[in-house]
Parts: structure tokens; sequence; C-alpha cells
């Protein structure tokens, strides 16, 4: 997948090293799993088996790594993968007590360079536990899959064919190249009753803090992130790579990624299609050996075996719960979310303070789109020097979120769909702090809200959309427009253009940061275009017009992206966070109704779905052509494309116009 380079933002260091030391995982000095078995065979020694404990170590160390990251100093917080493992206070494994006895050295500086050259989401992923467990001594394997159907990233399942395993192979650059040069995003895409399904690298994980932890998986639609960090609050927090050249390792704040579950028996012919989307936990081999412990051959755990370590389908249950009743039972609670459930399960605190979080939250959020501009210049400057990149316009191998070549690297499609989510989780999470306040006032700490009268969840969201604007209206940043000018944007404008930013690289700044039509700003930008496979080229005014669909979705695509005469009005949007959140300030709604409104907000959805097709698509969309014009193109993919948005999982939308 598509993301982006990371650049450190050098005002951003707010903590202290006193913080920081809070932040981190106190490290036992006694190893948790000490040798026990002994090999001579494959890659490298093997001298211990994977247990719970072992795990618990091996999160330790994807958190340290996260934490640093994080918080940091600016050579860390932009550490690419030689400084992650070479860095001691990064890399836990370079201290000789986490260490522990009869491990294995660090791994040569040639294959972490050869390791640096080929990362990417899915790679990545695949590297840190094969990585942790050559120093430790431990078997690992990774699958070779083979698609079920059309491409291997977004087929509908795919099928293990064989294991690539440490024990078997020659050598460890061997190892490393074939194991984790060989892995792919579509490794996730097995479907847990399918052919060779004990096979899988990864299973779906139990929610609670016993078995969900760092080192853990995050899989969406080609997606993939490592967990770094569970907070107090139960937020979830991964580790990511980039598939750029600089190939950046970066962290995500927040839940926003977690999405697009597939519910069991949302097919009524399989029960599980599907249902390897979500939070996953490795498939951690075990090594047979005789009765002196010397290593016999190494397999993968089977399904049973892994409950030991948290092996659970509840979150493809908890989502066909969702679809039926529009709420999750919890205890005596009844969460309306997903991230609702995560967060009740997972929290360490007895209380909230959503003053605060909004604070931090939108340092991360103006972070994250700080990060963006420093990406449209890059993309920019690449435009300029080598030329206009082509569009995957109908492509039946490729769209606009999984493409090769130069639109994969400068295209911004997929990251600014993490961006309007990252956004849209603070609405979430405010929402999140209004029903709990109905149903366990206590619950949510009101510290600095103290100027505003807040009786009732009403009066709440009343005071926190003012707050929320407040802290937007704060923070801003700068973008470089096509002249070299500085151009100010605070939160507050981001948030307004949110569905105006373009993707495209072949547009300039002006239009990627989304400078109103008719406006001084947007005068500045120079005519460009946008090529298409047929050697068309596209006005940049046109592209942008006929784009517009693709800016407001909240999710990645897999099917073919379209361009010419695009449907450009009649599809569903999000509402922003003062509607969202506004909402709850009818007086008439009962203090402590909240388990009742968000299924009453979500009913509608699922009868507008069926609708769209004749209210939903202008007439337009009939006159749709093919790319040479010759013939109408198949009004299918256009009806497919409303009737998904509409099906998305977010309850608050309005018709585009």
């Amino acid at each position: 997948m598509h993301t982006e380079p990371l650049k450190f933002h050098y005002g951003l260091l707010i903590l202290g090293s006193l913080l920081l030391s809070n932040l981190l995982v106190p490290v036992s000095a006694e190893d948790p799993n000490p040798p026990s078995i002994h090999s001579s065979s494959g890659a490298w020694p093997i001298r211990r088996q994977w247990t719970p404990a072992e795990t618990r170590h091996y999160a330790q160390w994807v958190e340290r790594i996260y934490v640093m990251k994080t918080k940091g100093n600016v050579e860390q917080r932009i550490a690419k993968l030689e400084r992650v493992l070479t860095d001691p206070a990064m890399n836990l494994l370079e201290d000789r007590a986490f260490l522990g006895e009869g491990s294995n050295p660090q791994l040569p500086l040639g294959v972490i360079g050869a390791m640096h050259n080929m990362m990417d989401c899915g790679k990545f992923t695949a590297f840190l536990p094969a990585y942790y467990a050559y120093r430790r001594a431990l078997p690992w394997m990774t699958t070779v899959v083979t698609s079920g159907h059309g491409d291997i990233r977004t087929s509908q399942f795919n099928i293990p064919v064989g294991v690539i395993s440490s024990f078997t192979s020659g050598s460890v650059g061997e190892f490393f190249g074939n194991a984790v040069g060989c892995f792919i995003s579509g490794n996730y895409r097995v479907n847990l009753n399918g052919k060779n399904s004990e096979w899988s690298d990864t299973v779906p994980v139990a929610l609670n803090r016993q078995y969900l932890m760092p080192g853990c998986i995050n899989y969406v639609d080609g997606h993939c992130l490592v967990l770094g960090r569970i907070s107090e609050y139960g937020e979830l927090h991964f580790l990511n790579c980039s598939t750029t050249h600089t190939r950046d390792i970066f962290t995500y704040n927040g839940m926003n990624t977690v999405t697009g579950l597939t519910a069991r028996g949302s097919d009524p012919y399989n029960e599980w299609n599907g249902c390897y989307q979500g939070l996953r936990v490795l498939r951690y081999p075990i090594a047979i050996t005789d009765a002196h412990g010397r290593v016999l051959q190494v397999r993968r755990r089977t399904d049973e075996e892994m409950k030991e370590f948290g092996f659970s389908t509840e979150q493809y249950e908890a989502i066909r719960e969702m679809t039926r009743n529009h709420y999750i039972p919890e205890g005596e609670f009844k969460a309306q979310s997903f991230h609702d459930l995560i967060r009740l399960r997972l929290k360490t605190v007895d209380t909230i303070a959503p003053l605060r979080f909004m604070e931090e939250y939108a340092v991360e959020l103006l972070d994250a789109y700080e990060f963006r501009e420093v990406f449209v210049q890059d993309a920019w400057k690449d435009v300029l020097a080598n030329g206009p990149i082509v569009y995957p316009e109908e492509r039946y191998n490729e769209n606009i979120f999984q493409a090769f070549g130069r639109w994969e690297t400068w295209s911004s499609p997929s990251s600014d769909v993490d961006r309007r989510n990252k956004y849209f989780y603070l609405a979430d999470w405010l929402e999140y702090a209004i029903r709990m306040f109905g149903i366990m006032p206590k619950f949510v700490d009101l510290l600095g809200l103290e100027k505003h009268q807040i009786r009732s969840q009403g009066d709440l969201a009343k005071a926190l959309i003012t707050e929320k604007n407040r802290i937007f209206a704060k923070h801003s940043m700068e973008y470089m427009n096509s002249k070299g000018k500085n151009i100010r944007l605070t939160l507050l404008d981001i948030e307004q253009r949110l569905y105006d930013l373009s993707f495209d690289p072949n547009h300039p700044p002006e239009l990627r940061w989304g400078a109103p039509i008719g406006s001084e700003e947007r005068a500045s930008a120079p005519q460009t275009y946008t090529p298409v496979p047929s050697g068309a080229k596209v006005a940049m005014e046109d592209a942008y017009r006929w784009e517009a669909f693709y800016r407001s979705l909240g999710q990645r695509e897999t099917d073919v992206s379209c361009l010419r005469d695009m449907f450009t009005t009649g599809f569903p949007i999000r509402d922003k966070l003062d509607l969202q959140v506004g909402k709850w300030t009818d007086e008439t709604r009962p203090v402590l109704a909240a388990v009742q409104t968000r299924a009453e907000a979500a009913a509608p959805i699922q009868s507008v779905t069926d609708e769209v097709p004749a209210a939903g698509i202008p007439a337009r969309t009939a006159e749709l052509r093919t790319s040479d014009g010759s013939s109408p193109r198949d009004q299918g993919a256009n009806v497919r494309l409303v009737r998904r948005a509409y099906n998305r999982p977010e309850t608050n939308w309005s018709s585009r116009r």
C-alpha cells in the first residue's frame, strides 16, 4: 500500500526526558523464557519455543520502538530500519539482559540494508517478528499464498501453498530474502475455513489485554499495520512503513484504521468468507523435538493450539451483532460501535478527560497534515522534473489505491483516506464521551470545561464543539504554493477543505491543499493535465472535478477507478464534526437515551442503499463513455461505487449536491 514519507516536525518535542522515562515499559532483568531446546540446522540455531511469556517479551520490544518513534529525539523519530535496529535506546534486543542467553548476534548490516530497500507496510509486518525470532533464537516461518481469484492483493480469498521456514533455510540472508521479500499484503487474505488455512500467518485475536498487545497485526484491504501501543483509554496506536524510496517508518495514532471488518455469516454460502480483516495475532510456529530437546522439525500451530495465544473469532461475531441490533452488549453497557467495544475492553482508567484529549489529538492531527505537505512538495518536484503521471483509469489490474510505478509512489488517495478517518476519529471519540456521560456521568472528567454549564449530553456536545473550534483555530501549518509562497492554514481551514484536498500528483500544491475555486489562492496555480492510459490528456480542472467522489471516501476501494465523465454529484458524504456531534444538542433528546440514538441514526442508511440507483445518481451518468468515446460505459461500476459508499459503516451522511 502507498504511504507517505515521514519528516519530523521539529516544533513538536513537547515532552521531556522525565516524561519519556515514564512512558517506557519496565524491562525485567530475568529472562522470561530461557533456552530449553537446541538445533544446528537452518538459518540460525533454535534454542527457545514460543510461549505466552515470550509473546509478552516481544510486545515489550515492539512497544519500545513505538515509544521512541513518537517521543524520542529528532534522530529517533525519523529513524529508518537500520537506526531502529542499531540504536540501543530503540532496540531492546541490543540490551544483553533483554536479549538473553543463547541468543543470536545483530543481523548483518548487508541484510538490514537489503530489507530496508524492499520495505512496505506488508513486508514490515513480516520483518519485525522474523527479526525478533532470529535474535532470540526462536523458530519462524512465513507463508506463500496464491490467489483464489484475480489480483492477489484484492482477491476475495487467497490459498496458502507453502511455507518458508528458518529451520529449512540455508542462511540468514536466504531466509530473510525469501520470507520477507516474498511477503505481500495478500498473505492476510486467507479465510478461516479455506484450504490450508492453518498454514496462514495470523489468526483473529481476542479483544482483551491478555492477548491483544503490541506486535499484533491490523489488516484492512491491503493496508497492514503493527500494533505499537495501547493507551490507558483503550486507544490503539500503530507502526507502519512506507513504500517510497525513503522507506520511512512512522506511527498511526488512533483507531481510525480499525475498520472494514466483515460480519460472520455475511456470505450465505460461506459464513467465514472475508473474515480475515481486523486485529490479528501471529500464528507462532512450534519446534518438534526429541526427548533430548533436539529440534526435529518446525511446523505451524493449529487453530486449537493458537487458543493459548488468543485465537478468537469474536470480532466477526461482534460486527454481526452490531449489524443486527446496532449495538454490541458488553456487561451492563451497550457499545454503540466496534471502537467503543475495544475501548471498554481495554481501558485501564476510571475516567476520560475530553478537553485534554482534544488538545493532544489536535497536535497529532496537525502533525499528520504537516507530513502531507512534505510529500506534496516531493510529488510536485517529481512531476516538474519527470513529467505528468498516468492516472490508472479503468485498469482492471490496478486502481488509484493499488497501482504500480510513479502513481503508487506519488499519489495520496490511501493516506488521504487515513487522514480523513483520523479527523473523523475525533468526532467518534467525542460522541463516545457524550454517550458515556449519559450512561456513567462520573466517567467523564469535565476538567477545563467548567466555564460551560454542563447538565446534559446536549450541554456537553455544545461545549465540546466550542472548544474544538477554539483549539483548531490556534493550530496552524504552512504549505508552499507553486510560486514558492507560504500559505497558512489552520486546522479549521483544513477541516473546511476536508473533501477538497486533491490526491492527484499532477495537480499543483494549490489544488492538493484545496484552494477554493475563484480565490486568489487558487489563481496562482499553473494549468496542468492528468494523462490516462489511452494517451488522452485530461485538463486540470476537469480531472479535479471528476475526482470529487474519491476525495470523499472513508475507505480504500478495490474496484476499477474511473475519471472522465465520472459523476460529480449525488453521492453521500459524511457530516463533519460540528454536524455529527451537534446532533446531540437537540434539547428534546432524553439525557440517558444514548443507547437508542446511534441505532436510530443508522437505520435509514439500510433503506437508502436500495434507492441510490434511482435517486442518488444524476441523469448524466447514463451518458458516460468509454475511454475512446466509442460506446457507453457500463453504468454498473458507478452504481456500485455509490452503493458501497452508502454501505460504509459510518452513520452520519448527507448527499453531496
